[in-house]
Order: structure tokens, then sequence, then C-alpha cells
């Protein structure tokens, strides 16, 4: 479970009011999604799909082998969990793009859910840092907690950390999001030269704070784990 820590008040509770947006991009958003939706369905959905079936049946296959041989199993398992939340993601993007936690009940929610959920399953120390924080338009909690969500993520994969750190306050008009690990780190310079799949999930996050009017910054080194900001300004 996370340790929740309250941070020092930096402002009274504030709203902010949805910006309209033209109807014309709206329907050549929505065609667009539909789009994305339909090939996520008849493509990595389906392969997804067919390679948790056949990790299935090797496990059925070899369980008396994975029993006596306890690291092949945890790394068995671990891929299998990898498989099963890639399921579910994709049929959350197939339903409609919103998670059902984040839609019924708003981000912190979610995000507690993510972090009870990472801890779960990977025993890392989670600390959730949770400061001041306005009411936000729906569009905006999504692009934050999928910031999140892949920050979260990325450690998951690759960090390797015993310790998680999560904050998200408000300061002096900014929204801050900061996530901590102290994991393996890499060298960011490297990875930008490196194939695009490698750092698909750094430019999603990176693209989403943008869109926000954000900007994204990501520290980390070889052994002193990864840090990455997102700073959000004009929300007064």
């Amino acid at each position: 479970m996370p340790h929740v820590r309250g941070l020092p008040p930096s402002g009274d509770t504030c709203y902010m009011p949805e910006k309209p947006i033209p109807s014309s991009t709206i329907e050549i958003q929505e065609a667009e999604r539909e789009r994305i939706i339909l090939e996520i369905h008849d493509g990595p959905a389906q392969t997804l799909a067919s390679a948790f079936q056949f990790l299935q049946t090797i496990d059925q296959i070899a369980r008396p082998y994975f029993v006596k041989h306890q690291d092949l199993d945890r790394l068995f398992g671990r891929a299998v969990g990898l498989v099963r939340q890639a399921i579910r993601e994709t049929r959350e993007i197939i339903s409609g793009t919103i998670p059902a936690t984040l839609d019924e009940y708003g981000l912190m929610p979610a995000v507690r859910r993510e972090l009870n959920q990472f801890s779960r399953e990977t025993g890392c120390q989670v600390e959730f840092c949770l400061g001041a924080w306005p009411n936000l338009p729906s569009h905006m909690e999504l692009a934050i907690y999928r910031i999140i969500h892949e920050a979260v993520n990325n450690v998951r994969k690759h960090a390797q950390s015993s310790r998680l750190e999560v904050e998200m306050t408000h300061k002096r008009k900014h929204l801050v999001i900061r996530v901590r690990d102290w994991g393996i780190g890499f060298v960011p310079e490297k990875l930008e030269t490196s194939p695009p799949n490698d750092s698909m999930g750094l430019f999603s996050m990176r693209r989403r704070a943008e869109l926000l009017g954000g900007t994204f910054r990501v520290d980390s080194a070889l052994g002193k784990g990864t840090q990455i900001r997102v700073y959000i300004p004009g929300v007064t």
C-alpha cells in the first residue's frame, strides 16, 4: 500500500473552466480515434490474446519444472503479468480510452489505485506525496493520469527499483508532477539515438505535457535512478 504524505499547502483549491474546442476539430479527432481503435482491435489486441493463451499452455506443461526453478518461475510470472496488463490496457483503449476508475471517481482515486496495484505486484515501497490540487477538466485529468501511468509502468519494466515516489502538487499557478525511482537508471542521450520503440514512453509523456502547455524533463544516470518532472503553467 502506498504511503500518502501531505505536502505543505501552496494555495486554496481552485477551479479551471473547460475551454471549448471547435466542432471541426472534434470531428477530426473522433474519426482518427475510431480508426486507431479498429487497428488496435484487429492487430495488437488479437496478438496479445494469442500470446497470453500460449503462455497459459506453457505454464500448464512446464509447471513441475517451474516449481523446481523458482527464479525462472518468477521471471515467467512477471512476463505473464505484463501481458495481462497489456491486454487490460488495450481493452481500456478500445472501450473508450478512459480508465473506469478515472471516469467514475476522478484523478486521485485512479492514481492511488494504480500505485496500490504497482506496490502489490512488485513489492516496491511506494510513497505518494499529495499537496494542494485544483479541480481540472476531464481532458487534463486523463492526460496527467496517462503521464503518471506511463512513468510508473517504465519503473515496473526497466528500473529494478525497490522504492518509488510520486508527487502531485500545485505551486504558484503551476501543476507539478514528479515521479522518482532509485533503480538502475539510464543515459538519456543514448536513448534519443535508440530504436523508436525504446523511447516511445518518454515521447508520449513529453507530448502529453506539451499538449497541456507544459514542459517535461527527465533526469537519470546509470546506477542513480530516474526522476521525471512535469510542469503545467497557467492553472490559477
